[in-house]
């Protein structure tokens, strides 16, 4: 295969790689030797003929990630197994590069990227494949939402064939274990609620005489998006779905933050009182948009490969970026039922940006993740400063680029 490699640079492999590391099973400490793996290869290296090999110690590597040799070993390793790295190390088991006048690799020793480079259309699919199972994921989460609660809403409108429906509903949730399959199913018990409820409704038998043939009465103005967001109608399981998904979890407007606390004269000083995740969202996310981090945060958006125009699409890439920050499912779970979904989302980007563009700077994200988590229920978090950082170290990496 070495002599079919295709003509690559070393920023598209490295942005496949990243957004492969979920389906290699990369996570964690073997993500961030990868990631310096690849900021010290040259861009020449990836090149025509040449081999992007990487000379650096396991004892150096585990100074850079605080991290003990057996670690960075087995870390090593697992790229390897995963077919994106390749060991060339000499036959004294040292690693070095010697290079010619015009900067060229004459004879070299280390961790070869070839397989990578090899490999990019395989990635590339498979990524693209992941991506594609992800949202069909959320879609099928998003369908399965919005049909339970239509056919509570049901329930609640026509009470005496109510029983009948919920115990359909409640066996569909517990017998399909995929959202795609209970989709599927309340699909199909939805249909059959408007069939049976239409059925009933609408008489069989009916006279025509004097009838009158008009055009129906459609009001086609449509509704404004802040009324609609207010004027819902939903039911009291409704209700309780939203704060279990904390789709409640909206900045609060300036002008109602600013209103003084009437209890505040009640509490003795010093005293500590609980805040709730609505609380401390709104107190993280005041003075922070989307637009701030999808401007703060380019690498995020290159990695994640979304735009993230709205609060719902940047929680939705969550799940990929706690993975490539090695934050497990637990620990962003319990995050997000301490601040919010969304406080925990504008997090977890500031982290992932954070560990990119200084990895050694930050051994561990998931512990800085948490760590960020905390202050922000203690209220000394001032997530809007770290974003406008960096956003300005942004600007002038493209103003550096652009000179």
């Amino acid at each position: 295969m070495a002599n079919d490699v295709p003509e690559v640079s070393k920023a598209e492999v490295a942005i496949i790689l990243k957004k492969a590391a979920p389906v290699l099973g990369i996570d964690g400490a073997t993500y961030h030797i990868m990631d310096i793996l690849i900021g010290l290869s040259r861009a020449d290296d990836w090149k025509g003929a040449s081999r992007p090999i990487v000379a650096i110690s396991n004892a150096k590597l585990a100074e850079y990630t605080a991290r003990s040799v057996r670690q960075v070993s087995r870390c090593i390793r697992r790229l390897v197994e995963a077919g994106i790295v390749a060991y060339r190390d000499s036959p004294t088991g040292r690693r070095f590069v010697y290079r010619d006048k015009d900067g060229a690799i004459g004879k070299g020793y280390g961790l070869d990227f070839t397989p990578a480079r090899v490999r990019v259309h395989e990635l590339k699919r498979l990524v693209d494949e992941f991506q594609a199972r992800l949202n069909g994921e959320q879609e099928a989460r998003r369908t399965t939402t919005r049909l339970a609660r239509a056919i509570v809403d049901a329930c609640d409108a026509y009470p005496d064939q109510a029983e009948g429906w919920l115990a359909e509903l409640e066996e569909i949730k517990r017998r399909e274990p995929g959202f795609e399959a209970q989709a599927q199913a309340l699909e199909e018990l939805h249909s059959r609620i408007i069939i049976e409820l239409t059925e009933d409704a609408v008489p069989h038998e009916m006279s025509c005489e004097g009838d009158i043939h008009v055009g129906p009465n459609i009001n086609t103005t449509s509704q404004n998006s802040f009324e609609s967001k207010y004027n819902q109608p939903r039911s009291t399981e409704r209700d309780s779905l939203r704060l279990e998904n904390d789709r409640d979890a909206v900045v609060r407007p300036p002008e109602k933050k600013s209103e003084p606390n009437p209890q505040t004269g009640q509490r003795l000083p010093g005293a500590r009182t609980s805040r709730s995740a609505d609380e401390i969202q709104s107190d993280v996310l005041s003075s922070v948009s989307v637009a701030l981090i999808r401007s703060a945060c380019p690498e995020s958006c290159v990695v994640t490969g979304r735009s993230f125009k709205s609060w719902p699409e940047l929680t939705g890439s969550a799940e990929i970026m706690r993975v490539m920050i090695g934050l497990s499912e637990a620990a962003w779970l319990d995050g997000a039922g301490k601040v919010g979904r969304y406080a925990a989302a504008a997090i977890l980007i500031t982290v992932l940006e954070k560990s990119m563009r200084s990895p050694e700077q930050i051994s561990s994200p998931g512990g800085y993740f948490r760590a960020m988590i905390d202050r922000a229920v203690e209220g000394s978090l001032h997530l809007e400063k770290s974003l406008f950082g960096l956003a300005d170290g942004a600007l002038k990496r493209t103003r550096d680029s652009a000179s």
